[in-house]
């Protein structure tokens, strides 16, 4: 930001489950700082957070929205992240740039797989972390309940530091234990706020609740413990020290209520990000890598530049928008810059700061401050921008992996170029997709982290690039061996009509190779029975029929391939004549020697909960899979398995289903095996049935 005390920075990350209020509670903040003067709603397409035609169609978060303002001396950024896990890669780029996290949890609903997920990608970050129970103005909010599961799910003690006034319809504020002070709210969703006193009739209850909420953060801490025992009081300046601590270390999750469809919530989190989230200073030290050197990124304006890229807006006309934050030094305009992965230099010209899609001009950039630059030549997401004394690079965690690929391919003949370059903007901008091509089937495959996931790129595809793509389940690369051998082989060609005419002939004998050895061609030749010019063409026909395959039209795989003999005519050999007794050879020798189909296996890792284990379990044995072990990560149990990859192409949709949407998985690929028989028929059967068509 452009501020001039790194001190006075704040930046944190709305997460949590889908639908619990993120975007909600985003635009009442923004109603609160003054930066809008509405409260839009995510159901009717207006929210000031959620600006993207997908988002508005969809009625969800897609891609991270980010909002910079100035309020009460605090320079503050938050940013909204989706909360489906088909865009789980926003969110974790989102959390390696900023200090703090607010966990969002539906006060009705409680904790779910969401809230859960997003938490432990908090932590895995080193972030602190603090909670706001929303909806509290919905039929079944339970504060107190939601936040006994909230403690439980996390394995955190959670500390309640609001007494709501009110429940459900009635609900419109809350008594903070800490200052005891009444924050009472109109309900006509202008979020004006009143602070007075605790009223009479609950000064009994807010009392007990403040006397569980200092014993809770008295346990964190040895001494302030003591204390408390033996004076049986803390001042609100200690209460203050030791939650702050508390949430530092990640011992204390510090819980607040709000209602952000009533514009309470806002006002909350103002207050909360001057009284417990870190500044740059006081958050935990990311780290800067140079070769093999590590050291601590210190948050000194004066110090070289390093500034993170963790998000990428590509834009049909204006190009790439770089965001970045800033860990060291100080971003001005009219500077250069230095890619530290590419070695590219930039020029600054404008640094953006943004309010949702609106965008405003900075001079600089202090560290902690999040902003934009334009059109950057050769700049991606998570690489290192630096001045040209530093070429260290932020160490970051890699983008998760894809779980699931289409084969992708142009909807209108012509359109192939367009769509592959466009399709490259895309993935640019979004770190969890990947477009490749497989060497094996020459698809070209797009991977994301969900079917939504895919469904929504393209339809950003289509709405920037006015270009559309189809998509087909991806092909399985089998391939094709032997079993057996097949020796004195002959492959002939023998042409005549009425001028020169064709003629070769070749004797191989065929043998199985080792797995993944490819086919080897052994020239066993004496003799001079096919001349040394021809032997290379027996060669060339040899390995252009294995290509095709045999069986299914598969590659054939793991031969040895000894050519021992063979014939030739003084005028009518040609190098045509013996590529094609080749071809001929080989095709006989491969039905002759056992012929057999390779499927691919994957090494799958499949994490999931306790209860999920057994389901998981019978169901990959219904795939054919072999599990090799399970073994406790965190909360969850993971299971290493082995599956052919023709019976997970599906797995993620049916892996959610088992799970409620509590399990993940990744994979790649491990080696080839024979595909049982009854695999094998159907899959030649269908090859058959899709070349007479």
């Amino acid at each position: 930001m452009s501020g001039s005390d790194v001190n006075q920075v704040r930046n944190f990350a709305l997460v949590g489950h889908g639908g619990d209020g993120k975007t909600t509670l985003a635009d009442s903040l923004a109603m609160a700082a003054g930066v809008t003067n509405r409260l839009g709603e995510v159901e009717q397409g207006s929210s000031f957070m959620n600006y993207l035609p997908e988002e508005k169609v969809r009625r969800i978060t897609i891609s991270a929205s980010i909002c910079t303002f100035e309020k009460e001396g605090l320079e503050i950024t938050v940013i909204d992240t989706p909360g489906d896990a088909n865009f789980a890669g926003e969110t974790e780029g989102v959390l390696q740039a900023v200090d703090h996290a607010v966990l969002v949890v539906s006060a009705s609903d409680g904790p779910k797989v969401g809230t859960e997920r997003s938490f432990r990608l908090a932590r895995d970050q080193g972030l602190s972390v603090t909670s706001v129970l929303n909806k509290m103005d919905h039929e079944r909010a339970d504060y107190d309940g939601c936040a006994e599961q909230l403690e439980k799910a996390l394995g955190v003690r959670a500390v309640k530091l609001h007494l709501p006034i009110g429940h459900g319809e009635n609900y419109r504020g809350y008594i903070d234990l800490v200052t005891q002070k009444a924050h009472t709210f109109e309900t006509d969703g202008s979020g004006r706020e009143e602070v007075g006193p605790v009223p009479d009739d609950l000064k009994d209850a807010a009392e007990e609740a403040r006397v569980v909420m200092i014993e809770a953060v008295a346990e964190g801490d040895d001494q302030i413990l003591e204390k408390y025992l033996e004076e049986g009081e803390l001042s609100e300046e200690e209460v203050q020290a030791t939650l702050a601590k508390g949430i530092s270390e990640g011992t204390l999750l510090p819980v607040f209520s709000a209602a952000a469809g009533r514009n309470i919530g806002g006002a909350v989190l103002l207050e909360a990000a001057h009284r417990f989230f870190p500044s740059p200073t006081e958050a935990i030290a990311r780290r800067t890598r140079a070769g093999e050197d590590e050291a601590e990124l210190a948050p000194d304006p004066n110090a070289p530049l390093a500034a993170l890229v963790f998000k990428s807006v590509a834009d049909r006309y204006a190009g790439m928008l770089s965001i970045l934050r800033v860990f060291r030094g100080t971003l001005k305009t009219d500077i250069m810059i230095v890619n530290a992965r590419t070695g590219t230099k930039e020029r600054v010209t404008k640094i953006l700061q943004l309010r949702g899609e609106e965008t405003s001009e900075v001079k600089e950039l202090l560290p902690g401050g999040i902003a934009a630059l334009a059109k950057l030549r050769d700049t991606r997401t998570l690489d290192t921008l630096a001045d040209d004394k530093s070429r260290s690079e932020v160490v970051v965690i890699p983008p998760p992996r894809g779980v699931i690929s289409f084969a992708v391919e142009a909807a209108n003949k012509g359109d192939e170029d367009k769509v592959f370059e466009s399709l490259n903007r895309l993935v640019e901008e979004d770190t969890s997709l990947y477009l490749g091509r497989d060497e094996r089937t020459q698809e070209f495959l797009l991977t994301g982290l969900g079917q939504l996931h895919i469904e929504v790129t393209l339809e950003k595809l289509r709405r920037m690039y006015n270009v559309e793509v189809n998509l087909k389940p991806p092909k399985v690369p089998y391939l094709e061996t032997i079993t057996g051998r097949a020796e004195n082989i002959e492959g002939k060609l023998k042409k005549q009509t009425g001028g020169r005419g064709q003629f070769g002939v070749c004797y191989i004998n065929l043998e199985p190779g080792e797995r993944g050895s490819g086919v080897q061609f052994l020239d066993e030749i004496v003799g001079g029975s096919i001349p040394r010019q021809f032997i290379s063409a027996v060669e060339k026909g040899i390995r252009e029929a294995c290509a095709r395959g045999v069986l299914a039209g598969f590659p054939l795989s793991d031969l040895i391939i000894h050519c021992i003999d063979g014939k030739h005519h003084a005028v009518d050999s040609s190098e045509q004549a013996f590529k094609m007794a080749g071809s001929f050879a080989i095709k006989a020798a491969v039905l002759a020697a056992s012929p057999a189909l390779l499927e691919p296996i994957m090494d799958a890792e499949i994490s999931v909960p306790d209860e999920s284990v057994g389901d998981v379990m019978g169901n990959l044995n219904g795939r054919r899979g072999r599990v090799g072990g399970v073994g406790a990560r965190g909360s969850l149990q993971v299971i290493q398995a082995k599956v052919p990859m023709s019976e997970m192409l599906s797995y993620a949709l049916d892996l959610t289903s088992m799970t409620g949407g509590k399990g993940s998985f990744s994979m790649e690929f491990s080696h080839y095996e024979e595909a049982p028989a009854q695999i094998r028929q159907r899959i030649i059967t269908e090859a058959q049935r899709d070349k007479e068509a």
